[in-house]
């Protein structure tokens, strides 16, 4: 199963998505529940990287994990997270069995 940990500052703003672990539902390289979870974290990484002059990311293929971190956010960092976290969400909803979303407040 795979994890996602949502940390929020505390003012409400999401601070870091960190993923872990392989979703189960089919084989590596070919599990359409990892490839929606890393697709969206590329594309919310590439936006990221637009806006936002200091943020970090990490990936391991091998853990497998990924971690996106905001140090500086602003509105467009805020809603690119925001996004991220509800596609997430409707990724869980279809894949509950699959992916696991903690909501770190």
């Amino acid at each position: 199963m795979t994890t996602v940990n949502v940390a929020f500052h505390a003012n409400g703003t999401i601070t870091e998505i960190a993923v872990n672990g392989h979703s189960d539902y089919g084989k590596n390289g070919s599990d359409i529940v990892c490839s929606a979870i890393s697709t969206a974290m590329y594309v919310s990484l590439g936006l990221i990287k637009k806006v936002c002059p200091d943020y970090y990311f990490h990936e391991d293929e091998k853990a497998p994990s990924m971690q996106l971190r905001i140090h500086q956010t602003n509105e467009f960092t805020n809603l690119i997270m925001e996004n991220l976290v509800t596609t997430l969400q409707g990724i869980s909803k279809n894949y509950a069995q699959h992916l696991k979303i903690k909501l770190n407040k």
